[in-house]
């Protein structure tokens, strides 16, 4: 007996000792590919990048950014993006464990399990020109739809140039169908989506991308239409009150497509001229103006037929039940504008 848990043990050491051998080897791998990819970026942009790589694991970029805000949670819950059971704290992780690099305080992560050598240095030519980025002023009003601009031109600048730097072809990229499943991962997605397809056509306008650094999109609008980023489209400027929100186009599709028809959800959403909303303890409100009367009585066609669809109409009002929030959503049409009004149900 005493030989077989020493035979055991001497299996468990040798275990780790493999272990740590092959992580060694690993990063040795990152380290020379990182040093060469730092050289071919400075060349190309004749810039002196030199940040510091840290090689971390999972485990550590969940605990590092695995936290987040309860009205976060609130929020997707109750414009039906997530089932009202649904672990919010699990859809972080998920989307965390999937970074393979990252910047942070003017260094360079990279995730030791998500390494893949074959693309591992665009991987770096990515993040070195996030850091790149610093040089301008990319900013954005704070609201969702600002934020999601800001991203996009972040990000759609990161995920172009790296490719070009690579000699990887591009070309531009369409949304995967929206359903109830896959909405809200793709929602945070949509900026490297679409703000690649705005990438692109800056690139090939002016042979860089500079242009959309120093003159960044406003609107969600602006990133998915880029003929309006160049006109330099605007909206209007909806008001409901303290503390509101503009949740904009990009949040108008996905909170259709999640469950209507791709078609329809498109078709309705590219009328939207400017929004306000605001969410609360007791519910929420969402003041939409569209482009014209038409286009604001297809998008209350397309979200009545829409709650028709997840609940029952109840005098007047839309009573959700079932796996989402619980909550009565009223829907009005008024001219150019359509507002919902939502009132949490106690359950």
């Amino acid at each position: 007996m005493k030989f077989k848990w020493t035979l055991i043990a001497v299996l468990i050491l040798m275990s780790f000792t493999l272990s740590a051998c092959v992580q060694e080897s690993i990063d040795r791998n990152i380290k020379k590919s990182y040093e060469d990819a730092v050289k071919t970026f400075n060349e190309f942009r004749g810039s002196d990048l030199n940040p510091e790589l840290k090689i971390v694991d999972k485990n550590w970029v969940i605990k590092h950014w695995g936290s987040y805000e309860p009205k976060e949670e609130i929020f997707y819950k109750a414009m039906l993006l997530l089932p009202a059971n649904y672990s919010f704290k699990k859809a972080k992780e998920h989307d965390l464990g999937s970074f393979a690099a990252f910047t942070w305080e003017g260094n360079i992560y990279v995730v030791r399990e998500n390494f893949k050598e074959d693309t591992f240095k665009r991987t770096v030519y990515h993040e070195l020109e996030h850091l790149f980025q610093n040089r301008y002023n990319i900013s954005s009003d704070g609201t969702f739809d600002g934020e999601k601009a800001k991203a996009s031109a972040i990000e759609g600048d990161a995920k172009l140039i790296s490719r070009v730097i690579a000699g990887d072809g591009y070309k531009k990229e369409t949304l995967s169908e929206l359903d109830e499943n896959n909405a809200y991962f793709l929602l945070g997605y949509a900026p490297y989506l679409f703000g690649y397809n705005l990438a692109i056509e800056v690139f090939n306008r002016t042979g860089d991308t500079i242009a959309m650094l120093k003159n960044p999109p406003e609107t969600m609008e602006q990133v998915i239409h880029p003929e309006k980023y160049f006109s330099k489209e605007g909206y209007e400027k909806v008001y409901l009150g303290k503390n509101q929100n503009r949740l904009g186009e990009l949040f108008l599709l996905f909170f259709l497509g999640a469950h209507v028809s791709d078609r329809i959800a498109w078709i309705a959403a590219e009328g939207w001229n400017g929004d306000a909303y605001i969410l609360n303890d007791t519910g929420w409100m969402w003041k939409i103006s569209f482009d014209s009367k038409k286009d604001a009585v297809e998008f209350y066609y397309a979200v009545s037929n829409m709650m028709s669809e997840l609940g029952i109409k109840e005098n007047g009002e839309f009573v959700i039940k079932e796996k989402y929030l619980p909550q009565k959503i009223k829907i009005k049409l008024d001219g150019n504008y359509v507002t919902l009004t939502s009132r949490f149900l106690e359950v």
